[in-house]
């Protein structure tokens, strides 16, 4: 389909490659060393066709991309509108809402405490009294569903494998009638209302709220709030600056965050409660954040992680009932990780593969076209393939 957001002559415009008016926006301090201009006529033009094509089938205001290649930054840029009326174009510094690319930095964080020995991943949070056995207080609970939610692991969390919550139905966190419920409440009121219907570890079933538990009990274990914990603990060691939670309202954006752009769909709606979303689809930033943390936790040597390698192992091992969801991770045999997230107004990927390449790819917009996100997937094979011979530095 043509899309009528962003015609290809504005799209050379904005990508510094046609010629249509200048744009007085000032350019991000690394954007133009790690922009296009930096590889070859015929490498640039592929990776502006790739992402012209995608931005053209499936209606994208705004996208913005970086790659490394052996531990480095490689490539950062933007393309297309941040804000579309104000005509500011993306680039590499802007923020995008991640939706669920903020279940491997949960994952992250919970494997970060199990390595200082403060949790382990047989924990169960609502059987342990300091971590979420109180919610269950005063609960009316028949004995045998009360003692299913206490088999619950940290591991079952982790997996998606907690007998129930999932999100093809009544998923907890999108329940209107509980929108306004903080995450302690929301908490009670779904144990209270949606029953599991398995018993845990038994089969996968994709669960947001599985990851708010799992923000609850890394706020129960430092004392503190999940952002301040994974601020600490991971952002800050990897020299990420700036990633933060975001919020609802369009009016509540940071300085540096894109807007949102709905296709059937209202990215500002009550629905959105993006801050409640933390530890599972709250979190605002840019690729380059993405990469760079991604980076302090792929497995390479250089630059070093924040987890061992034998946490890295276990992070990224598939569970025994879904071979291709390990722990925040989806997985293959290639030995790749990645994870896709998706929610009103917009999508985002992160990749890391075998062979040290890592890329973050986001966008301003979902579509509903079936083929959607596994052709945002594919982009970053396109761009990555699209390169012959890679700078030096």
């Amino acid at each position: 389909m043509k899309s009528p957001m962003l015609k290809r002559r504005e799209f050379l415009a904005l990508t510094g490659l046609g010629c249509c008016r200048p744009l007085s926006v000032r350019a991000e301090a690394n954007g133009d060393r790690l922009g296009l201009n930096r590889f070859q006529p015929a490498e640039r033009t592929a990776i502006e066709k790739h992402v012209a094509q995608f931005m053209d089938d499936y209606e994208v205001p705004g996208l913005s991309v970086a790659m490394a290649r052996h531990g480095r930054l490689q490539l950062a840029a933007g393309f297309g509108w941040a804000d579309r009326d104000a005509e500011i174009p993306v680039k590499p510094r802007h923020q995008f809402r991640i939706a669920s690319v903020s279940k491997p930095i949960t994952s992250l964080m919970i494997f970060r405490l199990v390595e200082d020995g403060q949790l382990k991943l047989s924990d169960r949070p609502f059987a342990e009294e300091r971590l979420l056995a109180s919610l269950l207080d005063d609960l009316e609970l028949p004995d045998e569903k009360r003692t299913q939610i206490q088999s619950i692991q940290i591991q079952h969390l982790l997996e998606h494998t907690t007998g129930g919550w999932g999100n093809k139905v009544h998923d907890p966190m999108f329940t209107w009638e509980a929108l306004h419920l903080d995450h302690r409440e929301l908490i009670r009121y779904t144990l209270k209302t949606f029953p599991l219907l398995d018993e845990p570890g038994r089969k996968f079933r994709y669960s947001n709220f599985g990851y708010c538990v799992l923000g609850r009990v890394i706020e129960a274990v430092t004392k503190g709030s999940y952002e301040d914990a994974v601020r600490k603990h991971l952002l800050k060691p990897s020299g990420v600056g700036e990633m933060t939670i975001g919020s609802r309202a369009k009016s509540e954006r940071q300085p540096d965050e894109v807007c949102y752009y709905g296709q059937k769909e209202n990215p500002y709606a009550r629905l959105m409660h993006v801050s409640r979303m933390d530890a599972h689809g709250g979190w605002i930033a840019s690729p380059g954040q993405l990469v760079r943390l991604m980076l302090h936790t792929d497995g390479f040597e250089s630059p070093p992680d924040l987890l061992d390698k034998d946490s890295l192992a276990t992070m990224t091992t598939a569970s025994e009932v879904e071979p291709h969801y390990a722990k925040g991770w989806n997985v293959n045999e290639a030995g790749n990780w990645w994870h896709i997230g998706s929610f009103n107004g917009g999508a985002a990927i992160l990749v890391r593969t075998a062979d040290r390449f890592c890329w973050a790819i986001l966008v301003n917009t979902r579509s509903h076209e079936p083929e959607f996100t596994s052709d945002l997937d594919r982009l970053g094979w396109k761009i990555r393939r699209s390169i012959k011979r890679w700078p030096s530095c």
